[in-house]
């Protein structure tokens, strides 16, 4: 939270034990991910920017740029947590309230740059959207890069997403490339228009994980690849009933028609039956989108549903729950009622400030930073529900954005 005794200049640390840390896990990494890098290293003062496709992105970053000391922006949620956020402060992360105006962040940014000749990294999508193609991008990025005006790198990560998805319970050996690129200079970044320079960043990190398959013929091994698969996909590409799918080792099938799937190592679908669905999950991904979108087109679109309300707390290991009631997204925008901390209350948020809604893969979802607290609601029926929340508030931003 943003105070008077917040400082806004992020202190230079000591580079030897980041750099020492990335040197030992770059083989490990190599092995474990099969992990290579093409392209040019980026040189600060520079923003590195990636798309977001896994949760070890940061590691492949880290690696990819030594000698170069990367300042990474992580959620501010991860700095709520006792154990995690020391290490976050020593290795000089900044926290960043997600999909939020946080000009605290944005100040120490520059001073990275700009007093300590500093790389930073930010993930222009925001989240790891795991739809196995880049996501949406705020135009706020173009607004950023025009305000720093410094060299712009952009890393586009293939291959990540299979095997470590978001929403698998492990890792699994596949093939990882990270290649870097510069794509904005100095002056470049002062003269191109917003749009310019969002179609710059689209271009350069632009991926599809099964072209990149077929390309580098990946191979990925498990029995346990689809393990959390269902806390995503929710919606039956056969019968189109919601909630019916369920996952489990490299099998994925929907208990009410019966629709049922195995996973290869090359990891596509292989449906049982003569009548082929979705040939892999981006293509799954994509319609359940587009099904999402279709509702939101209705002027009565409404969801609405029974929630508890959690925020983080400092100190604690994850949010905590103090309140519970009902939330509604429509066109009108996004609306909390019931009780919070004991008391009744109605908060508002306007889908112009409140864009998209992180999840947490079949727990919760997420809306931005308010009143001095993360917020996470949990849907009470059906945590998987939190998949439909983030889907429709991509859906009828991207619907907006149109009009």
């Amino acid at each position: 939270m943003e105070n008077k005794k917040t400082p806004i200049t992020v202190q230079k640390k000591p580079g030897w034990a980041y750099r020492l840390v990335f040197a030992i896990a770059k083989p490990i990494a190599k092995h474990k991910f099969n992990l290579t890098y093409t392209g040019v290293k980026p040189k600060g003062p520079c923003l590195l920017l990636s798309n977001h496709t896994s949760h070890p992105d940061f590691l492949f970053l880290g690696t990819m740029a030594l000698p170069e000391r990367v300042t990474f922006l992580a959620s501010y949620h991860w700095f709520t947590f006792k154990h995690i956020a020391p290490l976050l402060n020593i290795a000089g992360c900044i926290p960043k309230y997600q999909f939020a105006n946080d000009m605290m962040s944005m100040r120490r940014m520059k001073s990275v740059i700009d007093k300590n000749d500093g790389c930073v990294f930010i993930a222009p999508e925001g989240t790891i959207y795991a739809g196995g193609s880049l996501g949406y991008i705020s135009p706020s990025i173009g607004k950023m890069i025009r305000f720093f005006r410094c060299p712009v790198y952009a890393s586009k990560i293939e291959g990540a997403g299979l095997g470590n998805a978001k929403w698998t319970k492990r890792f699994h050996r596949g093939r990882v490339n990270v290649d870097t690129q510069l794509i904005v200079t100095p002056e470049e970044a002062g003269k191109l228009s917003v749009e310019e320079i969002l179609e710059r960043i689209n271009k350069s990190l632009s991926y599809d994980d099964f072209d990149f398959q077929k390309r580098m013929n990946v191979r990925v091994k498990g029995d346990d690849k689809l393990e959390g698969f269902d806390t995503m996909y929710y919606k039956c590409p056969c019968c189109e009933k919601e909630f019916f799918i369920k996952s489990y080792g490299n099998t994925v099938e929907c208990t009410a028609c019966g629709a049922k799937a195995e996973l290869g190592e090359d990891f596509r679908f292989k449906w049982k039956g003569d009548k082929q669905y979705f040939d892999n999950y981006v293509q799954w991904y994509d319609w359940q989108l587009e099904k999402m979108k279709e509702e939101v087109q209705k002027p009565d679109f409404c969801m609405s549903e029974e929630v508890e309300y959690g925020i983080d707390v400092p100190g604690k290991n994850n949010y905590v729950i103090e309140g519970k009631g009902r939330m509604t997204l429509d066109h009108t925008g996004w609306l909390y009622k019931g009780t919070f901390k004991g008391k009744e209350v109605e908060e508002h948020d306007d889908l112009s400030e409140v864009f998209l809604a992180v999840l947490k893969t079949g727990r919760h979802f997420e809306l931005p930073f308010k009143d001095g607290h993360c917020r996470v609601f949990y849907p009470i029926e059906n945590p998987k529900r939190s998949m439909k929340w983030h889907l429709a508030s991509r859906a009828i931003t991207e619907l907006n954005e149109k009009k």
